[in-house]
């Protein structure tokens, strides 16, 4: 490791970590990767101080930190992309959304799918030339996106791709949709599936007649497919990305 590396282990005065008094120690540590982050945790965990709580919560202060770095740069490069206008705040949902993002980046700390989506619907009700009707639209995708997990969020794709590569969505001719999307998932793991379709399914990302129809009691549905208020959600995650990579 190098000297600066080091000096995490071991600062001069161990209790400024405890305290979190030190500014200069969560400095060093947002500069760290997550793989050195968790080694000087590891190590501090083991040094026999007994401070464990006050180390998860340095834990969580780095992780929340990097979750607010990220997306501050992401947001400066919108802003000099002149994808958000200057003033977005003052627009429809705009204060509003801006709010309710860092609240749940703050309190949640939620993981890279989740902030992405979270990202993607606050820049689509922000963005520059948006009409009303279309902020309005995204606010609601942006108050799902809070409610989605993980899981759920790469189900929602990969009932997309799964759309795709069978055209035709719900029906019969689909009884193995549940095995065919785990495996497109990569994890075979049905009863995942049947856990997470059903917030796509009360949050109308997703739609499928047998279980709809049914009152939402089969336990293997046989098909679903992405409803236009789906796609818009993904089309704002391919938005969001491509903004970002486009130069300024």
């Amino acid at each position: 490791m190098s000297e600066e590396e080091i000096f995490i282990i071991h600062p001069k005065d161990p209790s400024a970590i405890i305290r979190l008094q030190d500014p200069t120690i969560i400095e060093q540590l947002l500069e760290q990767p997550m793989t050195v982050i968790a080694e000087v945790l590891a190590g501090f965990f083991s040094s026999g101080n007994g401070y464990w709580a006050a180390g998860c919560k340095l834990a969580q202060a780095a992780l929340k930190g990097r979750v607010f770095q990220q997306f501050a740069l992401e947001f400066k490069q919108l802003r000099a992309k002149g994808a958000i206008p200057d003033d977005f705040a003052e627009k429809k949902y705009g204060a509003k959304t801006w709010v309710e993002l860092m609240t749940t980046l703050d309190e949640e700390t939620p993981d890279e799918d989740r902030a992405e989506a979270l990202k993607a619907m606050f820049y689509a009700v922000n963005k520059i030339n948006s009409t009303d009707a279309e902020r309005i639209l995204n606010y609601q995708l942006f108050q799902i996106s809070k409610e989605l997990t993980s899981g759920e969020l790469l189900l929602l794709k990969a009932i997309a791709e799964f759309n795709t590569m069978h055209p035709g969505g719900a029906g019969p001719a689909n009884s193995n949709f549940v095995r065919e999307v785990s495996k497109l998932l990569g994890h075979n793991v049905t009863a995942l599936i049947r856990k997470d379709i059903r917030k796509l399914l009360t949050t109308s990302l997703v739609a499928s007649g047998s279980i709809i129809g049914d009152g939402y009691s089969p336990s293997d549905p046989t098909g679903a497919s992405v409803t236009d208020f789906g796609h818009q959600f993904i089309e704002n995650l391919k938005s969001y990305s491509a903004v970002l990579k486009k130069p300024a």
